[in-house]
């Protein structure tokens, strides 16, 4: 598994295909030539603050858990506290964060077409040095 950070859809498919392929040549130059069996994207869930939060849809919907991109040890533990929170095995005020209710983002359709642009644009001149 290795991540290229870009939607493998569209034009971004090759570009961003392409830079898992040159990232993993690093690490591994004995993979040269190795194609990838699959691949697959997905949105990320930014925060407006980039900070960590519990998030409630409405105020009687069950707390979902917002990374925010910041890797596989804070989704392991707040997963976990999460899923002790759901058995009712600790309480809402026992949660290490507060709970928020999800904020309407403003311009979000005009920033996904920024983060879009810009990835493809980095790892297309990328692929040039």
């Amino acid at each position: 598994m290795f991540g290229s950070v870009g939607a493998l859809e569209r034009i971004g498919r090759s570009i961003h295909r392409a830079r898992a392929q040159r990232s993993l040549r690093k690490p591994f130059p004995g993979l040269r030539g190795v194609q990838f069996e699959t691949g697959w994207f997905g949105m990320i869930g930014m925060t407006s603050d980039n900070l960590l939060r519990f998030t409630s849809w409405t105020a009687t919907s069950s707390v979902s858990v917002v990374i925010t991109a910041r890797g596989i040890a804070p989704g392991t533990v707040f997963g976990s506290v999460l899923a002790s929170y759901i058995l009712g095995q600790i309480a809402e005020n026992d949660l290490p964060l507060r709970v928020t209710v999800v904020e309407r983002q403003r311009f979000r359709a005009a920033q996904e077409a920024f983060y879009t642009a810009g990835s493809q644009l980095v790892h297309l001149v990328d692929s040039w040095f």
